[in-house]
């Protein structure tokens, strides 16, 4: 949204609505939905009538659905900031920070690193990216 306003010269001023909070809290919700729809994905597609058939082990299974989500995220971040900002460098450089928590979910989702350990380091991790996403300008 785009407002104008009066100086004191007379001239028409041009300030522009931040919507990157928004756009941070809608691609945390899809995120969210995201990993709960891949766990739903995998519970469905196990396939229990199988005598031997162990599967993945449960750590896996639960930190590559969070790996996902993060991806969902990061996508989602990027298009609603280039659709609000109308900028593809600006969305790029606003998603960039978000890029590390995929790649920790992913290491976690090869190697076994415990979840309370993984869960701290992202919300630490997520307050810096959050206000180097508030300063992307």
């Amino acid at each position: 949204m785009i407002r104008f306003g009066i100086e004191k010269t007379g001239r028409r001023q041009r300030s522009v609505t931040n919507y990157t909070p928004m756009a941070v809290a809608l691609a945390a919700a899809i995120g969210i939905t995201a990993l709960q729809c891949a766990e739903i994905v995998y519970d469905n597609g196990r396939d229990e009538r199988v005598p031997h058939n162990p599967g993945a082990a449960m750590w896996r299974v639960h930190m590559g659905c969070t790996c996902a989500g993060c991806v969902a995220f990061a996508i989602a971040l990027f298009c609603l900031e280039r659709l609000g900002r109308g900028s593809m460098l600006l969305a790029l450089r606003s998603t960039i920070p978000w890029l590390p928590t995929i790649a920790l979910t992913g290491l976690a989702t090869a190697i076994h690193i415990p979840m309370y350990v993984v869960i701290p380091l992202i919300i630490l991790y997520g307050l810096w990216a959050y206000r180097r996403t508030l300063a992307v300008r």
